[in-house]
């Protein structure tokens, strides 16, 4: 199950205020509509309207639009998405991308966009979103110390915010604290790097686990290429750089890695990649493990990137330079990521609002324990909450400052895991490997 998770862990990638063309169906409307104006209501008239594009449905949103307009009557936000079903849902994925994408280099496209599974490098790249850097240094409102500002200022595209998270998840290791003092190691994981975790790992191998950490080659390179995207791919530029001494002594390092038994498929491995998402989810992921006494550790970073942690954004908005209201547009913005909404129990990541997560965390400490599933790992047993370990929770937030891309294509995870087999199994060279890369990346890159 740990093998199975770690290899698709790694399997990564409107009329509007004035502005145009929907590019997908509103709910009930049928495809025939697609690319029309949305109808107004009669009683909308005069009313500034905003058009909000998703591919899935969410009822979060729907929460959201109906309570920012009950505040603001004189807006009205009209939510697009997909109906689809599993049968439909790639077909519908791929329309939706080219009429949104169209849209958008016509300078029309709704207003705002969730960008999740949208290409927002090339949205950037384009000059098609607005910079909410910019935006944020105009508006005398927004202090950035009511929000996890290590978050805003490193989730950057092209050098610029053009993606507000709501959200985002934290990534890390989960490692087996029992077995790695009994093993004798010290670890300082706020400093390491991938080298210092491969000096180290050569002192665990074979003394409790079999290897480190439980993958194969491939999947290892390409981890750790997608934890330091921007190293290899200029994504504002569409540039990619992987023909380099960078590149190349990572597939060296990876190599060194198999031969000396540091990952490997056999066994329960010392660590586990684990993505956290909530502060109950703390709890009870590293409970989830094979070992009953799990401590999460900072994930090392690349030789070539300072020291921090690893945050993935969740459900980005991006802001259409086109719009005709962007000042309504940015309201709502805010209010998206404001405290004056409270937090869905159900929601998924960690709130970019300090004051909601503050207030999840009280709400959890009140309860005392975690609640588990009886279909899962833990068959239902409740989790109870450590005080000291949400100390070291609230470190890990404020700390984790290197972005693993959410729009990383899954085309790119497959050139990386697919052509690196042919160094990994000796049959090509480090080089020649990393130019074969660099000629289908640059390729994909500028189709």
């Amino acid at each position: 199950m740990a093998a199975v998770s770690f290899i698709l862990l790694f399997s990564l990638a409107a009329c509007h205020g004035g502005g145009g063309a929907s590019p997908n169906p509103q709910i009930g409307e049928s495809d025939n509509h697609v690319g029309e104006p949305p109808s107004q209501d009669p009683d909308d008239v005069g009313k500034t309207t905003l058009v909000l594009s998703s591919f899935f449905p969410d009822t979060r949103l729907e929460k959201l639009v109906n309570q920012y307009e009950k505040i603001h009557p004189e807006v009205d936000i009209q939510l697009q998405f997909v109906q689809s079903d599993d049968a439909h849902l790639e077909a519908e994925m791929e329309k939706y991308l080219t009429q949104t994408n169209t849209a958008m280099l016509a300078g029309k496209g709704p207003d705002l966009l969730i960008l999740d599974d949208l290409p927002a490098a090339n949205y950037v790249k384009n000059g098609l979103l607005v910079n909410f850097d910019e935006l944020i240094a105009q508006d005398p409102t927004f202090q950035k110390t009511d929000y996890f500002s290590n978050i805003l200022d490193n989730a950057k595209l092209g050098g610029g915010l053009y993606a507000m998270p709501t959200s985002f998840f934290l990534l890390g290791l989960a490692g087996d604290e029992e077995a790695l003092a009994k093993a004798g190691v010290e670890i300082d994981d706020q400093s390491w790097s991938w080298n210092d975790f491969a000096v180290l790992s050569e002192q665990l191998v074979n003394k409790t686990y079999p290897h480190v950490i439980q993958t194969e080659p491939q999947y290892m390179l390409n981890w750790m290429v997608s934890d330091n995207l921007s190293l290899f791919v200029d994504e504002s530029k569409g540039m990619a750089k992987f023909n380099t001494s960078s590149f190349t002594g990572l597939m060296k390092q990876v190599q060194n890695m198999a031969e000396d038994g540091v990952i490997g498929m056999e066994g329960v491995p010392y660590f586990f990649p684990v993505q956290i998402n909530s502060p109950a989810d703390y709890f009870e992921s590293l409970k989830s493990y094979r070992s009953p006494i799990m401590k999460l550790y900072v994930k090392p970073h690349a030789q070539d990137v300072g020291a921090g942690g690893y945050f993935q954004p969740y459900q980005s908005i991006g802001l259409n330079r086109s719009s005709k209201a962007k000042e309504q547009a940015w309201d709502f913005v805010k209010f998206m990521i404001s405290n004056q909404v409270p937090v869905d129990p159900n929601h998924a990541g960690f709130p970019l609002n300090k004051q909601l997560y503050k207030q999840e965390v009280e709400q959890l400490k009140k309860e005392g324990a975690v609640q588990t599933a009886k279909e899962g790992p833990l068959k239902g047993v409740p989790v109870q909450v450590d005080l000291d370990k949400l100390v070291v929770l609230e470190q890990f937030l404020t700390g984790a400052t290197h972005m693993v891309s959410k729009f990383q294509p899954d085309q790119l995870s497959e050139i990386i895991t697919e052509d690196s087999n042919a160094f990994f199994s000796g049959q090509k060279s480090a080089e020649d490997v990393a130019g074969l890369i660099q000629n289908k990346v640059t390729t994909y890159l500028n189709e």
